[in-house]
């Protein structure tokens, strides 16, 4: 498995694609990068070359007990150092969209579009429920994923869901999750990237479940107010797990807005 060595850690990361424009990954609180293989299966069918990486605290990455959001987003600008990317359109979901806003204000010369996916500008915008214990009992995790959900998903869906709830189960009792989750929560706290997103100035697509209980679709309607010229694809019926829920229209959505922008 491929990592690169960045002060106390050691970043886990894949590159998916052999040409075209780069589009980097950035995932969620606890979330590790595989939740992105089909999506960027997808697009790389399309043209694209993805990058997809562990966070500190998530998946196969190694760190020391404390970061902040600003290393993480650190560690992504060395690793494209790495790699040898200096451009690249850079997509974050919720955790991840706020390391992608900080990404863009220390680099914004890097940053070819912003897609910024179920997240808001700071850690306030997270609802009560992103910070309830998961437990450790299948039953446990089952009831907190489904504040991530609609109901009318939930219904559809349960078994996946259920599924979900196992695999997540699988990492809570294997490699130290609450543990690994707390340093990401502590990294999210103070938080607050307005300042900085009222000065992006490269295309930026705001994605955002209506129905989102976890950060609600209110925050990124602020999002798309502070940031000069932002676009909004609002998702009725979808709650906060867009990729689960909205995956067969995701890659698309990508894709016209990058067309829209010149960038394939």
């Amino acid at each position: 498995m491929p990592f690169m060595p960045r002060d106390s850690a050691e970043i886990y990361y894949e590159t998916l694609g052999t040409e075209g424009p780069w589009l980097t990954l950035v995932n969620g609180h606890t979330r590790s990068s595989r939740d992105f293989r089909l999506l960027a299966g997808n697009l790389v069918k399309q043209g694209l070359r993805c990058l997809l990486f562990d966070n500190r605290g998530a998946g196969e990455t190694k760190n020391g007990p404390d970061f902040t959001l600003a290393d993480i987003a650190d560690d992504l600008i060395q690793l494209w150092d790495h790699l040898g990317i200096y451009k690249t359109v850079v997509m974050g979901l919720s955790m991840g969209g706020l390391v992608s806003q900080i990404v863009t204000h220390k680099v914004p010369d890097r940053v070819q579009a912003l897609i910024l996916v179920s997240t808001g500008s700071a850690e306030s915008s997270l609802a009560p429920a992103a910070f309830t214990p998961w437990g450790h009992t299948e039953e446990s995790v089952y009831h907190k994923l489904q504040a991530y959900f609609t109901e009318s998903f939930l219904h559809r869906n349960k078994l996946l869901v259920q599924a979900m709830a196992k695999q997540i189960l699988q990492g809570i009792t294997a490699d130290h999750f609450e543990e690994r989750a707390d340093q990401q929560r502590r990294a999210m706290q103070g938080v607050d990237t307005k300042p900085m997103a009222r000065n992006f100035r490269c295309p930026t697509l705001i994605i955002h479940g209506q129905d989102d209980r976890i950060i609600p679709f209110a925050a990124g309607e602020e999002l798309q107010r502070l940031i000069p010229g932002a676009q909004m694809k609002a998702l009725p019926d979808v709650g906060h797990l867009v990729l689960a829920e909205y995956s067969k229209n995701l890659p698309q959505d990508i894709l016209d807005f990058l067309r829209e922008n010149g960038l394939i």
